[in-house]
């Protein structure tokens, strides 16, 4: 008898357990309080923003163009496993990782076609980022780089926050 596959908030969660996100979250749309505000709340658990931090960050989120689901391949699979500090070409193998690409697409298929996706910096693998086009990501808190993916889609609002201290 086949394996029953866990929750997609249990599965980002281990990423979260292991150290490689400070922030993984699968969770209902409220309709409530809007992304950027949910993405501030669940970063000050782990990350403390200061108020022009957070004023920061929900007005280039509102500011912001959104993309749609086609770009968002290789968002959530460089969010849970790229070394983000020093870039690797095995950073783009990890788009062929058979786990890591089915919570992907399982992330893509439940967030819908007419989800919007926001990030705070260039996408963490380079096969998908122009060429001759390096990685910036928008300072959040005090740390070497802050990378937050989030999305909003078919009632569900996925928020992925990763960090590094100094």
């Amino acid at each position: 008898m086949a394996k029953k596959k866990s929750s997609l908030k249990n599965r980002l969660a281990r990423f979260q357990a292991a150290g490689r996100l400070e922030v993984a979250a699968f969770q209902p749309d409220t309709g409530g309080p809007s992304l950027a505000d949910i993405c501030c709340r669940l970063m000050q658990q782990v990350a403390p923003l200061k108020d022009k931090e957070a004023a920061r960050l929900t007005e280039y989120l509102e500011g912001e163009p959104t993309f749609t689901p086609d770009r968002a391949t290789g968002w959530v699979v460089g969010m849970l496993a790229a070394d983000l500090a020093y870039g690797t070409s095995a950073d783009d193998a990890l788009v062929d990782d058979t786990r890591l690409r089915a919570i992907e697409d399982d992330v893509i298929e439940a967030l819908g076609p007419a989800a919007h996706w926001y990030a705070t910096g260039d996408h963490p693998l380079s096969r998908f980022r122009p060429a001759g086009c390096g990685r910036g990501w928008m300072t959040l808190t005090p740390a070497t780089y802050d990378l937050l993916l989030a999305a909003r889609g078919n009632g569900f609002d996925l928020v992925l926050f990763r960090t590094q201290e100094d």
